[in-house]
């Protein structure tokens, strides 16, 4: 099946940087002193933070922001134009994960109307005794996000694809659930590893290999999340990628399957990419993310090396079909069932990962990949028919 060049690179690279500090927004009410604001304290642990001024501007720009101290922000909005001018804003500052913290009671339609339409938590007023209760009150105030990876060998692999959610997944109301394959590489130890220094990463460990729907499936049973991520163990992510993704299910309440465009798959997700040097590749999807925000296309069929959807999909659909054993077609089959239960799918193109593309198929050699590739055809067009 050709040379695979993901392991040795994978095997190189380093740790990424972390980067999955969420983004705050203070609606200020008047007369609000910034000497006795949490919003300094909050700056000072890595976030960014904006204090949108009371009032707003007669005229000018949709926003004016001005750096105060390093991550904290002023901001000024024009009268009328309050939800344009961040909408504008988080698309110029790249705006992650965020919250609204609404001081200003006059402020809660423009904050309810973020959450409805870009997928922003709102937060209680901020009157917080101490920055663990704040931490606390901002995660929660976020919908839970569960992200499902499977693993089967393929050790450096794993690490760099966990390394990657770990260090760059800003959604602070998170759990990362890995479903292991009953791994022979040192996979496993990696993953105690791991689990015992991330208290929000959890190990299931598979006593033989179960196949990928199968393992998906207890993954999806184990996960408590509103929103549900899919994703394979061949993938490296930047930051803002599952937001952006579940951002789409704030703007479209029919969408059903949401997945990122990536550099390698085998459909028009695929995009070409500006970068050879996987190093080069967050400052690539922060720029490419940027310029195609909000734009999504239909899709004939998302592949699941990476695919978000929501828990009333997940309870309405029901769990991958495990007929397709070790995998293959598994994914065009939920395509289909989801489709038929009035569920659109869409790519969203402001969503980017890096994808290695079956560098777990590739170690099975050709002979077996298509003996497998066959039978699950063959099950797929039992079951949907040749045109299916």
């Amino acid at each position: 099946m050709g040379d695979d060049p993901a392991h040795a690179a994978a095997a190189r690279a380093e740790p990424p940087i972390r980067d999955d500090r969420h983004e705050l927004v203070f609606f200020d009410s008047p007369g609000s002193p910034a000497s006795e604001d949490p919003a300094r304290d909050i700056a000072g642990a890595g976030h960014r933070v904006f204090r949108i001024e009371a009032g707003g501007r007669a005229d000018g720009p949709a926003y004016v922001v001005s750096e105060k101290e390093p991550g904290l922000y002023d901001v000024s909005l024009r009268t009328g134009q309050a939800f344009e001018g961040l909408d504008a804003l988080r698309k110029d500052f790249g705006l992650g994960a965020t919250a609204a913290v609404v001081r200003d009671p006059s402020r809660a339609g423009l904050a309810a109307r973020l959450r409805a339409e870009r997928a922003w938590a709102v937060a209680a007023d901020g009157s917080w005794r101490s920055s663990e209760e704040a931490s606390r009150a901002l995660r929660d105030a976020f919908a839970k996000l569960s992200l499902v990876v499977v693993t089967y060998n393929n050790r450096d692999l794993n690490r760099l694809c966990l390394q990657s959610l770990l260090a760059r997944t800003e959604w602070p109301n998170r759990e990362i659930l890995v479903v292991d394959n009953a791994s022979s590489d040192g996979t496993v130890g990696l993953l105690d590893e791991m689990s015992e220094r991330h208290a929000d990463l959890r190990v299931v460990k598979l006593p033989a290999n179960r196949g990928f729907p199968a393992a998906v499936n207890i993954g999806l049973s184990e996960a408590a999340g509103e929103h549900l991520i899919l994703l394979n163990n061949d993938t490296v992510v930047p930051r803002g990628w599952a937001t952006a993704l579940v951002r789409h299910f704030a703007r479209d309440p029919k969408l059903g399957l949401v997945g990122p465009v990536t550099n390698a798959i085998a459909n028009e997700a695929r995009i070409d990419v500006g970068y050879r040097d996987l190093a080069d590749m967050p400052a690539f999807a922060a720029d490419w993310m940027r310029r195609h925000d909000g734009e999504t296309f239909p899709i004939s069929m998302l592949a699941f090396f990476c695919v978000a959807l929501r828990r009333r999909v997940l309870e309405d659909v029901g769990l991958l079909d495990e007929r397709f054993g070790v995998g293959l077609f598994e994914d065009g089959d939920y395509n289909r069932r989801a489709r038929e239960r009035g569920w659109e799918v869409r790519c969203a193109r402001d969503a980017f990962v890096h994808h290695w593309q079956m560098a777990s198929f590739r170690r099975l050699g050709r002979d077996e990949y298509m003996r497998v590739y066959e039978e699950n055809r063959k099950r797929f067009e039992e079951k949907w028919g040749r045109t299916g």
